[in-house]
């Protein structure tokens, strides 16, 4: 695995907390207390491998062939994480403070930069600041049912944030080669309406959960290993 770092939007006075095998940084908008690595890392790993089937994940779509691109990133680029601020998945035993999509940038046998997205925020200049630097770009879009049960309006907000991306690497002549792909975490009645509403995106994983299993099943897709719809 790479290089990882989530961004902290409220700890200027600590901007990064180094791992043995990562830099992890924080840019949340509530204080996130980092727990000991190793009996972290250990039990992160133990969660990634547990189910191969979990989430049901799924490539719906990559007709801007990003995947391709993000596979043949040098050791160099960096994969920027767009993820939303979203309460633990249910029934799943991440350590409170953690990140629920910290498995998902873990995951990512590259360079990882994690900057979480507050939904009533959306996309800030400080998101901004980070595409010049991405080699690729993933965002995350979760809409599942405990999700909503916490915002109705979360899939429109988070859509907007994923849209705002797109905007923005397609307008600067720089980053237009920049691939860019959206993992959308979908389930119950919404599901349906849910993956019509982001046709809109040319790269799309479908999962209905995101569990640290599920995440790393998304990552399987992403660099050739899992199920094309």
């Amino acid at each position: 695995m790479g290089e990882y770092r989530l961004k902290p939007f409220l700890h200027p006075q600590k901007p990064y907390t180094s791992y043995p095998h990562a830099s992890y940084t924080s840019h949340p908008s509530h204080t996130l207390k980092m727990s000991p690595v190793l009996p972290r890392t250990s039990n992160l790993t133990a969660l990634l491998q547990s189910a191969p089937t979990a989430g049901n994940a799924l490539l719906v779509r990559d007709v801007t062939q990003a995947l391709p691109r993000l596979r043949l990133l040098n050791e160099a680029e960096i994969i920027t994480l767009f993820t939303p601020f979203v309460p633990h998945p249910p029934g799943t035993h991440l350590a409170r403070d953690m990140d629920p999509f910290e498995p998902l940038g873990r995951s990512l046998p590259r360079q990882v930069r994690h900057v979480p997205y507050r939904l009533d925020h959306g996309m800030t200049e400080t998101h901004t600041d980070f595409l010049p630097a991405s080699g690729a770009i993933v965002v995350v879009v979760c809409a599942t049912e405990n999700v909503l049960l916490f915002d109705g309006r979360a899939f429109e907000h988070q859509v907007q944030f994923a849209r705002d991306v797109c905007r923005g690497v397609e307008g600067r002549e720089g980053l237009r080669n920049v691939p860019v792909t959206v993992v959308l975490v979908s389930n119950g009645v919404a599901r349906q309406s849910h993956e019509a509403a982001a046709r809109e995106f040319g790269s799309l994983i479908l999962l209905d959960e995101y569990s640290p299993a599920a995440l790393g099943n998304a990552v399987k897709i992403m660099f050739g290993k899992g199920t094309v719809g």
